[in-house]
C-alpha cells in the first residue's frame, strides 16, 4: 500500500474519501480494488485531483465511463470512483 499512502499529501480529498469507503466497504475490499488497479486493471479504482490522477480508467462500455469523461472534460478539481463489493460503482467528486 506504500504507493497510495505517498499519494496522501498529494491527493488528500481522495485519501480521505477512500478512508470512508474502508468504513464503508472494508478495508480489504478497498485495498484489493486499489491494488488490482495499481496493476493496470481497469473497472476497480480510479481518481483524479489537482492534476495528480491513481489508478486506472474504468473502460468505456462500463456505466461509469460517461462520469469519468464528464469529470476531465469539465476539469474538476478532484474526482475518485470505485468498484462496490456488489460490483456496482461509487464515486465522489468535489
Amino acid at each position: 500500500m506504500a504507493k497510495v499512502e505517498s499519494k496522501r499529501g498529494d491527493m488528500p480529498l481522495t485519501a480521505a474519501w477512500l478512508d470512508e469507503r474502508r468504513a464503508e466497504y472494508g478495508k480489504a475490499h478497498v485495498n484489493d480494488c486499489i491494488r488490482r488497479s495499481l496493476a493496470g486493471e481497469a473497472g476497480y479504482f480510479y481518481a483524479i485531483e489537482d492534476g495528480h490522477v491513481l489508478g486506472v480508467p474504468f473502460p468505456a462500455t462500463h456505466a461509469m465511463a460517461h462520469w469519468q469523461e464528464y469529470a476531465l472534460i469539465c476539469g474538476v478539481h478532484y474526482a475518485a470512483f470505485l468498484r462496490t463489493p456488489d460490483g456496482e460503482m461509487t464515486h465522489g467528486t468535489d
